[in-house]
């Protein structure tokens, strides 16, 4: 069992090695995003502040760099939707 773990840890951190830096860190704002409002706030939507600050900082950069990446906004989403799941999770199993 300690050897299955471990071998699910190791894929994770390599998977994890190849996304770009600024991509992880679009990442994480999802996730604490959604988890501020998931359990201050006990949204079950936690998902729509997180399209929202997405959106927000997307339109952000295109307005003053004239540059909007699809894959920022996206990583940004991928953080929140791992919360929702939880939420989701949570709400059904707990």
């Amino acid at each position: 069992m300690k050897s299955f773990i471990r071998k699910i840890w190791d894929a994770i951190v390599r998977l994890l090695c190849k996304i770009n830096y600024d991509k992880l860190w679009h990442i994480i704002a999802g996730l604490v995003i959604a988890a501020f409002f998931g359990i201050s706030l006990h949204m079950t939507v936690c998902i729509v502040p997180v399209l929202a600050a997405a959106f927000i900082k997307e339109f952000f950069d295109k307005w003053t760099t004239d540059i909007w990446e699809w894959g920022d906004f996206i990583a940004t989403i991928a953080g929140g939707v791992i919360i929702q799941i939880f939420v989701v999770l949570g709400m059904y199993i707990g």
